[in-house]
């Protein structure tokens, strides 16, 4: 009995890791970047957690390199791991405040 309760648990997890990992993956593609009250500009984020910044982002969001999702938030990194923004779903688009300076930040499509 013990056996199956650990591989009931395991299956489980599996399917759980699984569930995130296909989450992550709706994310990969272009989107708008705006900051407080600034025209958006364009961020993609890549397979793997790589973020390239269009040449039309401002001082500050050009310095995202990274992102990944902990839980619902998506975080924005800088190239050396460092937290941009932590941004929580909102429909299609997700919002949040960038660290440095408590600035809205919204992601769209």
């Amino acid at each position: 009995m013990t056996k199956l309760r650990a591989l009931t648990v395991a299956a489980g997890l599996a399917l759980a890791g699984i569930s995130i990992a296909q989450a992550d993956t709706t994310l990969v593609g272009a989107w708008k970047l705006t900051t407080g009250t600034s025209a958006p500009c364009t961020l993609t984020l890549a397979d793997g957690g790589t973020a390239a910044p269009g040449s039309d982002c401002a001082s500050g969001l050009d310095a995202i390199g990274h992102w990944k999702t902990v839980g619902e938030k998506l975080q924005l990194l800088s190239p050396s791991g460092n937290l941009v923004a932590s941004l929580k779903p909102k429909g299609d688009s997700y919002e949040g405040t960038r660290v440095e300076d408590g600035r809205k930040v919204a992601l769209t499509r």
